[in-house]
C-alpha cells in the first residue's frame, strides 16, 4: 500500500515539474509607459511628435499623438519632444528619465502654453559721446584718451499692461579703421581688448532684468581679455547679445557702451576698465581714424507672438566718424 501511494506522489511530482517547464510564468516583464499632454494646464488630445528610448529591441518608439500607450521593457527610460502640439512647449513633467517598473505603468506629460500676443520694437535714437548725445546733423567726433562712444536704441512691448515678456537682443557695430586721415592717407592695425563690461549694456528706466551678456566678433563670441585686431582699410563687426526680462507697455532706452580709449598713464594705456564693450589698446597713435555703423535686433522669448515682426530691427544708423587724438604734450 506504502508503495502504491509513494508510487501516486511521484507521478504528481513528475507532473507538476513538466507543466512547471512548459508553461510560462506569470511574473510580467513589460511595463507601460503612457503620453499625455496639457495645453494652459488642461488636458489635450490630438498630434504631436515625441520619441521613447530606453531598453530592449523596441527601443526607439516614435509617437505621433496623445493620449497614447506603450508596452515597453521595464528600466529607464527617457521622453523627448520632437514637434507638434498645439502651442509653445514648456517642458515634460516628470522630468525624463524616469523608470518603468514591471506590470506597472509610468506617465509622461507634455507641457504646452498658448503663445502671448505681443509687438517688440526698436528704433535707432543717436549716438553718444561719453554719455552725451550727438546731434544728428554732426557726422565727425574727435575723441581722446579717457573717452567712449555710445549707442542710444528706444525698446517697447506692446501687450497686456504689466505682463513680463524675455527678449533676446543682438545689436552689432561695423567698425572701419581707415587710417590716419591726412594729405598721405595711410595706417596700421590697431588691437581691441575685450571688456564685456556687465554695465556695457543698460535698460532704463527700471525694471529690467538682464540675464545674459555676450560679447562677440562677426559672430564668433568672444572671452575677456581676449585680442580684436582692427587691420586698416577693413571692416571688422563687433557683436553683442543680450538676455532681458522686460515689463509691457514701458519705454526704454537701450544704451551700448561700444568702444572705449583708455587714459594714458605714465607709461603705458590704463587697462583697468572702462564701462565698456570694447577698449582700444593696441597700436592707437595721433589721428587714427574710424567709420562707425550700428544696428540692432530684437528676439521674444519662447511663450510669446510677436504680432509685427518687421519692427523687430533698427536698421543700419547713419555712419558716425571719430578720430583719436592724443592731448598736446
Amino acid at each position: 500500500m506504502k508503495k502504491k501511494i509513494f508510487s501516486i506522489w511521484s507521478v504528481l511530482l513528475i507532473l507538476a515539474v513538466s507543466i512547471a517547464v512548459l508553461v510560462p510564468g506569470c511574473t510580467p516583464t513589460t511595463g507601460t509607459i503612457e503620453v499625455k499632454a496639457t495645453l494652459d494646464g488642461s488636458p489635450w488630445t490630438g498630434a504631436v511628435d515625441y520619441t521613447l528610448t530606453g531598453p530592449g529591441a523596441a527601443s526607439p518608439i516614435s509617437g505621433t499623438s496623445v493620449n497614447a500607450t506603450h508596452t515597453v521593457d521595464a528600466g529607464s527610460w527617457n521622453c523627448t519632444y520632437d514637434g507638434g502640439g498645439p502651442g509653445v512647449f514648456v517642458d515634460i513633467t516628470p522630468t525624463p528619465p524616469q523608470t518603468v517598473t514591471a506590470g506597472n505603468t509610468t506617465t509622461f506629460t507634455l507641457n504646452f502654453v498658448t503663445p502671448v500676443d505681443m509687438d517688440a520694437e526698436v528704433y535707432f535714437e543717436t549716438w553718444t559721446h561719453n554719455g552725451v548725445p550727438i546731434p544728428h546733423e554732426q557726422t565727425w567726433v574727435f575723441v581722446y584718451p579717457g573717452d567712449w562712444i555710445d549707442v542710444e536704441y528706444t525698446e517697447h512691448v506692446s501687450g497686456e499692461t504689466g505682463a513680463h515678456v524675455t527678449v533676446h537682443q543682438t545689436s552689432w557695430l561695423e567698425v572701419h579703421n581707415i587710417g590716419w586721415y591726412g594729405e598721405e592717407p595711410g595706417g596700421a592695425t590697431v588691437t581691441l581688448h575685450v571688456v564685456n563690461a556687465p554695465g556695457a549694456v543698460k535698460m532704463s528706466p527700471p525694471p529690467a532684468d538682464k540675464s545674459n551678456q555676450q560679447a562677440t566678433v562677426e559672430g564668433v563670441p568672444k572671452d575677456i581679455c581676449d585680442q580684436v585686431p582692427l587691420p586698416w582699410c577693413e571692416k571688422v563687426k563687433l557683436d553683442v547679445e543680450v538676455d532681458w526680462e522686460l515689463v509691457v507697455c514701458n519705454n526704454y532706452t537701450k544704451t551700448i557702451n561700444w568702444i572705449g580709449f583708455p587714459p594714458v598713464g605714465p607709461m603705458i594705456l590704463d587697462l583697468d576698465g572702462m564701462d565698456v564693450l570694447f577698449e582700444a589698446t593696441g597700436g592707437l597713435y595721433d589721428g587714427v581714424t574710424f567709420n562707425l555703423t550700428a544696428k540692432a535686433c530684437l528676439e521674444p522669448g519662447e511663450g510669446f507672438n510677436d504680432t509685427d515682426p518687421s519692427n523687430d530691427c533698427a536698421d543700419w544708423s547713419p555712419t558716425l566718424t571719430i578720430t583719436y587724438l592724443l592731448p598736446p604734450p
